[in-house]
């Protein structure tokens, strides 16, 4: 599938240096702010609002063989469709990008359908987007390597010498891993100097 043209462009105003164009829908996972009662749901990122995908699904605008039916923006997480693997990856985004479009009016001349599917992102918060049953962590960078061997170690080797030669993984904490901006209590005595 081809890259989409810098000239894609969307009937949703975006902000001149927004992270968040047409060319660039980041998925994540998002509630109401103030709407306790409303689960998580799936969502992509597009300039200053968040696109609800159930209220998009719920449309019937997923019509694709891959998306067409599937429960998958239904989910608290995104795990059922990440597992779709690549084809609905693809349709989504195809999918998205031309329903986003200045040129597609399923979307942009239907207000009530707007209304439901366009979340002001001041009016929502993120959660993590899936249900993370562990993960390996590979220390592959040499810049990291030598941070965390100088703190460890001390500065005379703080990188062993087999490190250029074997790869070294080991199995992280799923409970350390959340959203971004959320407070971590960071735990103390990793090193003598910080006891």
């Amino acid at each position: 599938m081809a890259e989409p043209s810098q000239q894609l462009r969307s009937f949703v105003e975006v902000p001149a240096g927004s992270h968040f164009p047409i060319q660039n829908l980041p998925f994540g996972v998002f509630r109401r702010r103030g709407v306790q009662a409303q689960a998580p749901r799936p969502a992509v990122a597009i300039g200053d609002f968040a696109l609800d995908l159930a209220a998009v699904a719920d449309a019937g605008l997923f019509d694709g063989p891959a998306l067409s039916g599937s429960p998958c923006f239904h989910q608290e997480t995104l795990n059922m469709f990440l597992g779709m693997g690549r084809p609905a990856w693809r349709e989504a985004r195809a999918t998205l990008q031309k329903i986003l479009s200045a040129d597609e009016p399923v979307l942009r001349d239907n207000e009530a359908l707007r209304n439901k599917c366009l979340v002001p992102m001041s009016d929502i918060e993120m959660v993590l987007p899936i249900t993370v049953g562990g993960y390996t962590d590979f220390f592959c960078s040499v810049h990291h390597a030598m941070n965390c061997g100088f703190i460890f170690r001390g500065p005379q080797t703080p990188v062993n010498p087999n490190w250029f030669y074997l790869p070294v993984g080991y199995n992280g904490r799923a409970s350390s891993i959340v959203v971004s901006g959320t407070n971590v209590i960071r735990p103390r005595c990793a090193s003598q100097n910080t006891c």
